[in-house]
């Protein structure tokens, strides 16, 4: 950061562009002071004092010309009881750049510096309103793009994610107080957990850990939806399929093979979900030069893929590009899509079955627009229906899931010196080491540059 936590910060907290009403906020101890500077009550005369969280009707003017820039109401939310739990100020203008500008400036002009991105939040997590899980649910609670997007945003900002996590790590200091209470008094007979609840406890608090890690998968696609690769030899009518499913001519489509030379990769909800479908050049074993680097991207398509449909054409024979196809996507996520069934079938469901290992196949034409629904519900069953976990929470980052695993890793490494009957020392170490990769979640322990990091990804006036 560029400035300190001293310092009165503002920023205009609407997205860019005109608007019924555009939010100028300004937070820091200098805040109060500016806004009496500007505002005017409807008599014309300066405001000398503001309540806390009370609504003021009047306007702004220009201190230097008294020149009147628009008719507000201001909010002042008194320090801790605030956002960022510092005095906070809220000018609501009339939406529009200008007029939202030359609020923003004359509250430059009168002591305040600009905010970076994500302030806002950050100074909330710096003076103890929100832990730093929280922090980062502000983030996915303004970019949600769907409902479960939406309610799980909403359930780390709760608080769910840190109370469970605070729990686990309070089981797990009880049980490290015990054992540096045997390092610390080995003489002194004190009646001390034995090792057999020590290591009850610290399975269970393992398992524990393993199940919320375990969440990771569909809490990512709840914030970023699924990933959905269409896959086939060329020409099986992959371009076809991703029209039909985005309701719109986006991919070109031609009866020539091989006219989609690369990646196109494109944004749809399917029923609460959001998937991001990725068209791919056809593969086939002896392409031409400029589709080779098209194949090339089809195969890091596969890999990123949450789910793959692996299309096939019943009215062109088998052949090697299938059994390449088949070989691509052999370990991966899938759902067998039989394309084309307006027209004769040239081979059976047994033929297939001889390439791959699958399940029952899905039947469509997207020419005749038959079968689509099926595959909607099929595509969504997939992502959403393996929903097993009893959880309620659910993990959306790669940082906590990091934290977790590694949390759970030594916590293994505990339980196996407990087993041993191993020195004390070596299963505090260990459990030490657990706390602590579940404190970083919170951000109990965090250093400045992750905290950059996570909050450089916010928009300006969060």
């Amino acid at each position: 950061m560029s400035g300190t936590v001293n310092d009165t910060i503002t920023a205009i907290a609407t997205p860019t562009g005109e608007g019924g009403v555009s939010i100028i906020r300004i937070s820091g101890t200098d805040a109060p002071t500016i806004a009496r500077k500007l505002f005017r009550t409807p008599a014309g005369k300066p405001a000398n004092e503001f309540t806390s969280h009370k609504i003021y009707y009047g306007s702004i003017h220009d201190p230097a010309t008294g020149e009147c820039i628009d008719e507000v109401v201001l909010t002042w939310f008194q320090a801790p009881k605030s956002y960022t739990g510092e005095d906070v100020i809220e000018i609501c203008a009339h939406g529009g750049m200008f007029v939202s500008s030359r609020i923003l400036g004359l509250a430059l002009d009168h002591g305040a510096r600009p905010a970076e991105p994500g302030e806002f939040t950050r100074r909330a997590f710096m003076n103890g309103r929100i832990d730093l899980s929280q922090a980062e649910a502000v983030a996915d609670l303004i970019a949600a793009a769907s409902d479960k997007a939406l309610q799980s945003a909403l359930t780390q900002l709760k608080g769910h994610l840190s109370k469970k996590v605070n729990a686990l790590y309070d089981r797990l200091l009880s049980v490290l107080s015990q054992i540096e209470a045997a390092i610390d008094f080995p003489e002194e007979g004190l009646d001390l957990q034995k090792r057999e609840t020590s290591i009850n406890e610290v399975q269970q608090v393992r398992d524990e850990i393993d199940v919320l890690s375990n969440t990771y998968r569909q809490g990512k696609i709840f914030r970023e939806g699924a990933s959905v690769a269409l896959v086939g030899k060329p020409n099986v009518g992959k371009s076809s399929l991703l029209n039909a499913l985005l309701q719109e001519d986006r991919a070109i489509v031609t009866p020539h093979p091989g006219t989609t030379r690369d990646t196109l990769e494109e944004r749809v909800r399917i029923r609460d979900t959001h998937i991001n479908i990725i068209d791919s050049a056809g593969l086939r074993k002896h392409p031409e030069i400029i589709e080779e680097e098209g194949i090339r991207r089809t195969r890091s398509a596969i890999e990123r893929a949450d789910l793959v449909l692996v299309i096939f054409d019943r009215s062109q024979s088998l052949d090697e590009n299938d059994d390449l196809m088949c070989k691509e996507v052999s370990d991966r996520p899938r759902l067998v899509i039989i394309n084309k069934c307006d027209l004769p079938e040239i081979w059976s469901i047994d033929d297939l079955k001889l390439k791959m290992n699958m399940d029952n196949p899905i039947f469509i034409s997207v020419k005749e627009q038959n079968g689509l629904n099926t595959l909607i519900d099929a595509i969504h069953n997939h992502i959403v229906g393996e929903e097993k976990s009893c959880e309620t929470i659910f993990i959306t980052r790669e940082r906590h899931r990091a934290h977790l695993v590694d949390a759970s890793t030594a916590l293994g490494a505990t339980l196996e010196s407990l087993e041993q009957k191993l020195s004390e020392e070596f299963v505090a170490t260990d459990l030490d080491i657990a706390m602590n990769h579940l404190a970083a979640i919170l951000g109990k322990f965090v250093e400045d540059d992750l905290l950059d990091q996570i909050f450089n990804s916010f928009c300006i006036g969060k």
